[in-house]
């Protein structure tokens, strides 16, 4: 289990059920966001808890000279906003924002079939997310998360093409 202490900028880690491997990339208001190593994913916020639970320790980034360093820059990619990123797979969906928390950057929409899906600021550019509120027609795209179904790709809609959830 990987402590309070240990989460910070620049340590890689591995998910045990996946193999997956990310480098955390900031902690903050009980989350962490890390960034896959991997071509092809995004980057990935977890609740604390359930970031101690299910991913290990790999290593810290070797600073200059070869010495292990901590904080700073990971080594490796970062994402930054102008990279291409992989386009959501999943059904296409329409529905109405239900809910919106801002101050932590997600929020909950009702979809056509009458089912609430989440939405993290992160699955979608910054500008969008601001302009959302809490009653506008969106279009979204529903991934599996590690909590369950999570809407991805979150775009605003013209009414006439939206339920009206």
């Amino acid at each position: 289990m990987i402590s309070m202490d240990e989460i910070e900028s620049g340590l890689y880690v591995t998910h045990q059920g996946t193999g997956l491997r990310y480098s955390i990339v900031d902690s903050e208001d009980g989350e962490v966001l890390l960034s896959p190593e991997q071509d092809g994913l995004k980057d990935l916020t977890v609740a604390v808890g359930l970031f101690q639970a299910e991913f290990i320790s790999t290593e810290h980034f070797r600073g200059p000279g070869g010495r292990k360093g901590r904080g700073g820059k990971a080594r490796g990619r970062r994402r930054s906003g102008a990279a291409p990123q992989a386009v959501p797979a999943g059904p296409k969906c329409k529905g109405k924002i239900k809910k919106m928390v801002r101050d932590r950057g997600f929020g909950f929409i009702r979809g056509e079939d009458g089912k609430e899906v989440f939405f993290h600021r992160s699955g979608l550019n910054a500008a969008e997310y601001d302009s959302l509120s809490e009653g506008d027609f969106v279009e979204y795209v529903v991934q599996e998360g590690p909590r369950g179904a999570r809407a991805e790709n979150v775009r605003g809609a013209v009414q006439e093409d939206a339920v009206s959830a």
